[in-house]
């Protein structure tokens, strides 16, 4: 025989519910609170009855709040994590919370209300204060890691091109280099389109270290050709050419491309 369960006032769900820490509210597409469970009478010092039926707007700050919680639950595409806002009691008290909530649509995508958990906001406990503080940490580590990073791209067995993009200091630039230099090792590169027509140089060290690094890649057996260097560069890393010897310098990679497979022993020609 087949069973159906069915959901009914005083059921397994609505005790579920109500035995969350947090409030639950629960609405329809107009914004009218259709669920609340006993947490949500509690933090809005109100009876059930003064919740179901009335407006969502009513349990925030302001309409201008509700409103702002809303568009931000869209913007993050219909489900939002730890929002900081701020509601209302019946008595008109504040109390900040944290709310986690979500839209809800029907099987053709139409929006039909949405749910929310807002719980009283608390300052982070100490477990919580150290994962956060590593979560921190980390988020710097992976910002630092983009900023040094470069890409170094073997465009043909024994050409390869690097792209020196944003700002460079000198910290920055021993991270590139050993990157660059790892790469003409492994690849046994021939050699090395170096493009600057995107970097920002306002560090001094980094004309001298580009000098180094330019040596450093001849001694592997490469050559390189420098592509787009700007006028500011160009002043500083001129003093140093007579370590560096014939230095060829294109102003595009184009050109530089041009230069670079005839090292190889290759040449661009257009179709006829």
């Amino acid at each position: 025989m087949e069973k159906h369960i069915t959901t009914h006032h005083g059921g397994h769900l609505e005790a579920l519910l109500n035995g969350c820490p947090d409030a639950i509210l629960a609405i329809n597409a107009e914004g009218i609170i259709k669920f609340a469970n006993k947490e949500a009478c509690k933090l809005t010092e109100r009876d059930m009855n003064e919740l179901i039926g009335e407006n969502i707007v009513d349990v925030y700050e302001s309409v201008e709040a509700a409103r702002d919680a809303n568009r931000k639950i869209y913007e993050a595409g219909g489900t939002i994590h730890d929002l900081e806002t701020v509601t209302k009691t019946k008595s008109g008290k504040l109390i900040p919370v944290r709310v986690s909530a979500s839209h809800l649509y029907d099987s053709s995508g139409k929006y039909i209300g949405g749910v929310g958990y807002f719980a009283q906001y608390r300052p982070w406990g100490g477990a919580e204060a150290q994962v956060k503080a590593r979560v921190d940490q980390l988020e710097t580590k992976l910002e630092c890691w983009k900023n040094s990073a470069t890409p170094v791209f073997e465009l043909y067995p024994g050409l390869s091109l690097t792209l020196l993009a944003g700002e460079l200091d000198a910290d920055r630039f021993i991270d590139i280099s050993s990157v660059l230099l790892d790469h003409v090792e492994k690849k046994k590169t021939r050699v090395v389109i170096i493009d600057v027509s995107t970097a920002i140089i306002d560090d001094e060290e980094v004309p001298g270290q580009l000098a180094k690094s330019i040596r450093t890649i001849r001694l592997l057996g490469a050559e390189c050709i420098l592509s787009g260097v700007q006028a500011k560069l160009a002043r500083a890393i001129e003093p140093l050419l007579t370590d560096l010897g014939s230095l060829k310098a294109c102003n595009s990679v184009d050109i530089a491309l041009q230069e670079a497979v005839k090292v190889i022993g290759y040449e661009i020609r257009k179709k006829d």
